[in-house]
């Protein structure tokens, strides 16, 4: 990368020296984007801003599954570089920032711009101290436990009451559910549930879907991201409000996250102890992490079948299950994911506490629109025009919304819904405050995913039985791992 940072920061200069005019080229600006799935409608997109711009924009996507870096630092390495370019969180954004690549937005003078950019909030911010901001998100996502409405209303009749119960109940309440709907689905019986302090009861019987049940969770064994990154974040937010905030983290606030990473662990063993499988229920052991079985697409295919009643994702799964079963996205909703947090185990010092965090789920910016500091300025008045129109134009927000199915960033829950179930799950979280942000963006980059979920997959995913030992070894594993690469 530091090669790439000089051939690039060599290639500005000699192009700048150039003089070549934007004329010669045919383009006003060139916006690299890194979503390949959306690549048809996001130059519908741009062609919609020149025609009502005059600002013509060159526009490129890469191939959907491509390494997105690696194609644009050869963009960036070119004669024509991009304007307007993509960061995927802190991660990315260090180099780029060590090479002198990044417009900080503060800086911008631009009126329109310089509203646009102060209106992203504080946690959903790319910045590396919590002061500067470097980019524009692109959309926003979520994710936690995914039900289907109409296979749940035939396990609890009431089902709009019961699911709203089950968003706001405690984890004790939440254990308890997990392991009354594991003896239901093995024998279909009345069993009383407590959730939010109300009593609700089971069904007497399996209707059409539940009939297909054989388990409480469909997870992905084989892919250590779900329960190394985004698991992991949930009990981060105990203690980190943003991740900038966990970039600067101390020695001793990563240490404070021990007794979160031990709730971790406990809520982990929950939910990988009550596994649907593909033919019958299924167990922890070498089947489970083995791609062939548990990959990403069996696992999606154990849910859309109805084989489990919860699935850990985000929704940007909707496509894909839209493939499997159409049917079923129009009725799927979120339920936070909880943790069995103790007195003493959430120290933000913004007030969160345990109650609101069990009745969160993450909302965060996955991708950013960075604007490339070697642009003329001319090229950089016109990116910030092209930021400012997608996403508060009519025209824009009508690509983002109805085409791209994103959820703005800005988006304003009181008014906006989008066309699926899942998308509008979130923003109904967005609407009563209850979201939490992603701070393992930025943790150290291996960390969660690459350290702490292959540790997880090779040592506890295939052992069958986990103790407080195996809680709190996973919790000094997690922060030792931290300070080492920190």
């Amino acid at each position: 990368m530091k090669k790439v940072v000089l051939l690039v920061v060599m290639a500005a200069f000699f192009f700048t020296l150039s003089g070549c005019a934007k004329k010669d080229r045919g383009y006003d600006i060139y916006v690299y984007n890194s979503k390949g799935e959306n690549a048809a409608k996001f130059e519908a997109m741009c062609q919609a801003f020149t025609a009502e711009t005059g600002i013509r924009v060159k526009a490129f996507s890469i191939g959907s599954g491509t390494d997105h870096m690696e194609a644009l630092s050869t963009a960036m390495n070119s004669d024509n570089k991009p304007a307007v370019f993509p960061i995927q969180g802190i991660k990315e954004l260090i180099d780029w920032y060590q090479g002198g690549f990044v417009v900080d937005l503060n800086t911008v003078a631009d009126r329109d711009f310089a509203k646009l950019a102060s209106g992203v909030p504080q946690a959903m911010r790319l910045t590396l101290d919590g002061k500067t901001s470097f980019g524009i998100p692109y959309n926003v996502e979520g994710y936690g436990y995914i039900v289907d409405r109409k296979l749940f209303g035939e396990i609890f009749n009431d089902v709009n009451a019961v699911l709203e119960a089950v968003r706001t109940a405690s984890y004790a309440e939440w254990e308890a559910l997990v392991q009354a709907l594991d003896l239901w689905i093995k024998r279909p019986r009345v069993i009383s549930v407590s959730l939010s302090g109300k009593v609700y009861t089971t069904s007497a019987s399996k209707g059409l879907l539940s009939s297909n049940l054989n388990g409480v969770f469909a997870v992905m064994g084989a892919q250590r991201w779900t329960y190394g990154d985004h698991f992991i974040n949930v009990a981060m937010n105990a203690v980190f409000t943003s991740p900038d905030d966990a970039y600067t983290a101390s020695e001793e606030k990563i240490r404070s996250a021990r007794p979160a990473f031990i709730d971790y662990a406990r809520a982990l063993d929950l939910k990988t102890s009550f596994l649907a499988g593909k033919n019958g229920p299924a167990v922890r052991g070498q089947d489970f992490v083995s791609p062939a079985n548990f990959g990403y697409d069996q696992t999606v295919q154990i849910f859309a079948d109805s084989k489990a009643v919860f699935f850990k994702q985000g929704n940007w799964v909707n496509g894909d299950i839209a493939r499997v079963n159409k049917d079923l996205v129009e009725r799927l909703v979120f339920l936070p994911v909880k943790m069995p947090y103790k007195s003493g185990d959430v120290v933000r010092t913004d007030g969160v506490n345990a109650e609101k965090l069990n009745r969160s789920i993450p909302v965060f910016v996955p991708n950013y629109y960075a604007v490339n500091a070697f642009s003329s300025d001319e090229e950089k008045a016109d990116a910030y025009e092209f930021l400012v129109w997608m996403n508060t134009s009519p025209s824009g927000q009508k690509f983002l919304i109805d085409e791209f199915a994103f959820i703005p960033y800005n988006v304003d829950p009181a008014v906006t819904s989008v066309p699926n179930s899942l998308g509008n799950s979130i923003i109904g979280y967005m609407r009563t405050g209850d979201i939490m942000a992603a701070p393992y963006h930025g943790a150290p980059g291996p960390w969660s995913g690459d350290i702490v979920g292959l540790k997880l997959m090779e040592d506890y995913m295939k052992k069958p039985l986990w103790t407080q030992a195996d809680y709190e070894a996973i919790a000094d594993y997690a922060v030792d791992q931290w300070l080492k690469l920190k």
